[in-house]
């Protein structure tokens, strides 16, 4: 009975490791099973940011190489507009050897500047209102100044060199002269 009873609870155990042996390799294949798909997924990830940093760089490239052509042919349209400027310099530059007519090379001079001008214009360049306008740092620079009396302090009483924009940006400051008071007027300003 004993021998039965021992036998049947051996037999009950050895049934239960093997269902347990059976289950625990079923899990162990499931783990690898779900391993591999890790493993396959991440690979794909792992090709795929390998194709996308691929496509970065060629990008980068392209950005970089269309950049360059930019800046080479950036100003393209406006030498392109200078050039019949240059034209017509050469043209005036060789009826000086026909002609002894200093109005005709006057004439033929203005009308390049003119042309230069026109062209000044259309690209947005135009030239910034310095006489008798009040001293902007950010406008106008400063290279000369006198005392006067005729002229409130710190007006532009001359320009040396016209300044320009581009746009609504300073492109070149006019170069000017500027009126300060004499010492006399800012004593007689700071009594009052």
């Amino acid at each position: 009975k004993y021998k039965f009873k021992i036998k049947k609870i051996l037999l009950q155990k050895l049934n239960e490791k093997k269902e347990l042996t059976k289950k625990l390799e079923n899990e162990l294949q499931e783990m690898k099973k779900l391993a591999q798909e890790k493993d396959n997924l991440s690979k794909e990830y792992l090709e795929y940011l390998k194709r996308l940093q691929a496509d970065f760089e060629n990008y980068k490239k392209q950005q970089e190489k269309k950049k360059k052509e930019f800046i080479e042919f950036a100003n393209e349209k406006l030498l392109n507009n200078l050039l019949p400027v240059v034209d017509n310099l050469e043209k005036a530059l060789d009826s000086t050897k026909n002609e002894n007519n200093l109005e005709t090379i006057k004439q033929g001079i203005n009308n390049i500047l003119k042309d230069f001008h026109n062209i000044l214009m259309r690209e947005g360049v135009h030239p910034i209102k310095a006489l008798d306008q009040k001293f902007d740092p950010y406008k106008h620079e400063a290279v000369m100044s006198f005392e006067t009396d005729k002229y409130p302090e710190d007006t532009v009483t001359e320009e040396l060199r016209k300044g320009y924009y581009i746009k609504s940006k300073v492109l070149r400051p006019a170069m000017v002269k500027v009126a300060i008071l004499t010492k006399q007027k800012k004593n007689t300003e700071k009594e009052n």
